[in-house]
């Protein structure tokens, strides 16, 4: 059984050139080579005023091609219009007009872009033909990194996966479909991932989201690794005051979890409710979170083809039909991996109670999370 831990002692920061109190704008750049098994993300989404919503991925590589040495710059941009129809993009960008900074975000696909600071972000795609936006990202809490950021996997650490966030923003600018140009206002969230791991090998499942009640600002980002590392937990989790933007607690690395499992159509039991206990010392956080409504299923090994027979007829109805190739395994690997990837997203309501130097408060709110389940039902894992 191979090892998986947190990096956060003072060699990993010291082997990162990191500073454990401030982060850098140049963490924020690129982090990553273009060596196979390599890939790197610069995420943002915005839930907007009006009812619309937009998802933003710049990348170097596509996921299909992390077995391959070599960038291949591309992102893609969702919009959800207020009355809930969606149209969503994806466009590779020529090399030669690609860059990507080591000093702080400042990505540069062709014409499109995401660039800022930590503080303030501007995120821009004009590119494709029938969607395209023009935002700005103000910083409303501190950036937040869970230790150096870094999850170690393997016995020597040779593998990493990250995450590094600005979990809450304020976000103006313009949104383009259908023909318009409309003015938006709302909040946002921007991350940083990179790794050198597929998450399918990595993780059993993973809990991922943010709640934002009249108090706080509640991130969470709770993995639980493949029976390869243990199935061993190792969450992010941080509360941040609404009035300073100030992160005012982190865990240490202590939880505890309770859930109440229930069926989906997926065939597999989510949580529907889910209570943890986080330490930081003498400090704690009870967070609970209870599902309301399914907003999204995606049954990644249900709707699978079972085999590369299959999967190449599946192709070829989608080249004829003029639809983009599907993405994604076959049940054959799926089952030689012993993976089952299912996500779902949901609605749901929750709230906080937080003890902090011998004071309690607790404040409630609304959140949207996945649950990003890709092994298969197994009671080590503590689904």
């Amino acid at each position: 059984m191979a090892k998986a831990r947190l990096m956060n002692q003072p060699q990993d920061f010291e082997k990162f050139g990191i500073d454990p109190h401030i982060v850098a704008p140049w963490e924020d750049g690129i982090r990553n080579t273009d060596a196979i098994g390599n890939n790197e993300v610069w995420y943002f989404d915005a839930d907007l005023d009006d009812g619309s919503k937009v998802i933003v991925g710049f990348r170097p590589k596509t996921v299909d091609g992390m077995q391959k040495g070599g960038f291949a710059p591309n992102l893609n941009l969702a919009i959800t219009r207020p009355n809930g129809e969606t149209t969503q993009n994806f466009t590779f960008a020529s090399l030669e007009d690609s860059t990507m900074s080591k000093e702080k975000c400042d990505v540069r696909f062709g014409s499109d872009y995401c660039t800022g600071d930590f503080k303030e972000y501007d995120v821009h795609v004009d590119s494709m033909a029938d969607i395209a936006c023009d935002l700005h990202y103000r910083a409303l809490v501190e950036p937040f990194r869970q230790g150096t950021s870094s999850l170690a996997l393997g016995d020597n650490d040779e593998f990493f996966y990250t995450d590094l966030s600005v979990p809450k923003c304020e976000v103006t600018g313009t949104l383009t479909y259908d023909g318009q140009t409309v003015s938006v206002h709302g909040q946002g969230y921007h991350d940083h991932q990179w790794m050198n791991i597929s998450p399918l090998v990595a993780f059993h499942h993973w809990l991922w989201g943010r709640m934002y009640t009249e108090k706080y600002v509640i991130y969470i980002y709770d993995f639980v690794t493949t029976e390869k590392f243990g199935f061993k937990r190792l969450p992010f989790f941080m509360i941040a005051d609404n009035e300073t933007g100030k992160i005012i607690f982190t865990t240490d690395g202590s939880v505890s979890v309770k859930t109440k499992l229930e069926e989906t159509s997926v065939g597999k039991p989510f949580p529907k409710t889910s209570h943890y206990v986080f330490q930081d010392g003498d400090n704690q956080a009870e967070f609970n979170v209870t599902w309301q409504d399914i907003i999204e299923i995606r049954d990644m090994y249900g709707d699978a083809p079972k085999d590369h027979a299959e999967a190449d007829m599946w192709a070829k109805k989608a080249v004829l039909s003029g639809m983009q190739k599907a993405v994604g395994g076959t049940k054959e690997q799926y089952d030689q991996m012993g993976i089952q990837p299912t996500y779902l997203r949901f609605f749901a309501n929750g709230g906080v109670k937080l003890m902090l130097d011998g004071k309690i408060t607790e404040s409630t709110g609304t959140m949207l999370y996945e649950y990003n389940y890709m092994g298969r039902v197994d009671p080590r894992a503590d689904v």
